[in-house]
């Protein structure tokens, strides 16, 4: 019968020993490969941390360079609040200013209409055979092909629904003096650009250019900026003011023009400066929190604080230490107005983070009175001191990059950690290989010992046996 237990045989608790020794042997070694293996993450966890803390910064010093804060603002003071005049957008390169704005006339589209009693009603034929017209205005063209006998109402469906209209509308009034008259619209405006209808058929004359009435000419939307006229062949005026674009949408009262303004983007700046400032002061914190080192108590052994997960590794508090150096030093090609941070009105506390202060001190102006300095008299200086030569963000950006990079020392020893990692996992597999191993060799050996003490203690139950069944000398 098989032993399925150790001790079965001996009737000694030897399953019990043998775990205490696989116990005993696994705490050992599995608690020295945990313990690198969380290590190993926490270093990790910290690179991770330190590249986010940098790369966020670097994405806050990018938002002030000199393309990202020539943003401009537009605002219209309407002649009246029941309409809308005018509407203007700016590119970051047009100038600040204010401009009186009269909107004279809008750009219209031409409008030709059959003559009067040539077309009795909707259902009159326009041709007896076939033919084509083509409609033009400016630059844009359309055929449509007519078909014999064709009516008038069915040219005017034919006509609205070609997919290649450009915007003809064509429309049928039916008056009780001059018959039905078919009435074409072109959305195309601006001088000269009066809508052309030709043929192939003289049939189609009545409908073409020729016999078509001009009710109405193509015309220029006009508008006079600051007592000077000028003209544009649509309701979009590009340029007029140079890199600024206006929409005119009616005609402004007599007297009552409307005013419109270019600005810098104050606030928006100024926005951009405070995220700048929060996410410098949040790597400095993520550096102190990585590279603190463990308190403990005055009795020297209760931790009161873990140590960070990259302390000790005296590059990380170098990398804060070449972007501090870089944050408050001057930049030589900027303007020496506004050339270094002081002067955006940034300090730098005794735990090296930034600051704007609200008071002033030794009779100097107050942080946020340098601020305001910078964003009034200096706000296109302020792209210059991060993105010139030598600007701040220049050269945090050229250092994170170094740090950050394929190949950089932040990049390699995150290499290297995944590595150690990974030989980590392969160790923890092995372990596994040797206890397995291990348990079976005990059990081997102290299955055999079971045995051997079983059998000498049935060999000695039958010598007692046969012992006491001997007769007794002198019995």
């Amino acid at each position: 019968m098989a032993i399925t237990a150790l001790g079965t045989a001996s009737g000694l608790d030897l399953e019990s020993l043998v775990k205490q020794l696989v116990q005993v042997e696994r705490a050992s070694k599995e608690s020295r490969l945990e313990k690198v293996s969380k290590g190993l993450d926490s270093s990790l966890s910290g690179f991770g941390k330190l590249k986010s803390a940098l790369s966020k910064f670097q994405d806050s010093v990018k938002a002030l360079s000199t393309e990202n804060l020539s943003a401009r603002t537009t605002t219209v003071k309407q002649p009246t609040d029941d309409k809308t005049y005018l509407e203007a957008k700016a590119k970051t390169t047009s100038a600040t200013g204010s401009f009186d704005i009269k909107v004279n006339a809008l750009a219209e589209g031409s409008r030709l209409e059959t003559a009067g009693g040539a077309f009795a009603s909707a259902s009159s034929i326009v041709s007896t055979t076939a033919g084509k017209m083509t409609f033009s205005a400016g630059t844009k063209s359309f055929e449509v092909n007519v078909t014999a006998n064709m009516t008038l109402d069915q040219l005017r469906q034919k006509i609205n629904s070609t997919g290649s209209n450009f915007g003809v509308s064509a429309n049928l009034i039916n008056s009780s003096d001059t018959g039905t008259k078919l009435v074409l619209t072109s959305n195309v405006t601006g001088l000269g650009n009066n809508l052309s209808v030709t043929n192939n058929n003289a049939e189609l004359n009545n409908v073409s250019t020729g016999g078509l009435v001009v009710a109405k000419n193509a015309a220029d939307a006009v508008i006079t900026i600051d007592g000077i006229l000028t003209k544009s062949k649509t309701n979009v005026f590009s340029n007029a003011i140079q890199d600024t674009e206006l929409t005119v949408s009616n005609i402004t009262p007599d007297g009552n023009n409307a005013r419109m303004t270019i600005a810098t983007d104050k606030k928006q700046a100024e926005d951009k400066i405070k995220t700048f400032m929060d996410s410098y002061n949040a790597l400095v914190t993520e550096v102190e929190t990585l590279s603190r080192n463990r308190m403990l108590s005055t009795d020297g052994k209760t931790v009161i604080l873990e140590g960070g997960d990259l302390n000790g590794d005296s590059m990380v508090r170098g990398i804060m230490s070449q972007v501090s150096s870089i944050m408050t030093g001057a930049v030589k090609t900027a303007d020496p107005k506004l050339n270094n941070l002081y002067a955006l009105g940034i300090t730098f506390t005794d735990q090296g983070k930034m600051e704007i202060q609200a008071k002033s001190s030794f009779g100097n102006l107050s942080g946020r009175e340098r601020l305001d300095k910078a964003l009034n008299e200096n706000y296109d200086l302020i792209g210059s001191l991060f993105t010139s030569k030598d600007g701040l963000g220049t050269l945090s950006t050229k250092l994170s990059t170094e740090f950050t990079q394929r190949g950089g020392l932040l990049a390699g020893k995150e290499e290297a950690l995944k590595a150690e990692i990974k030989k980590n996992g392969k160790d923890k597999e092995a372990f596994e290989l040797y206890m397995f191993s291990f348990e079976s060799t005990m059990r081997q050996r102290y299955g055999a010992l079971d045995s051997q003490l079983g059998s000498l203690q049935r060999t000695s139950s039958f010598l007692t046996s046969q012992l006491a069944s001997l007769p007794r000398i002198g019995g």
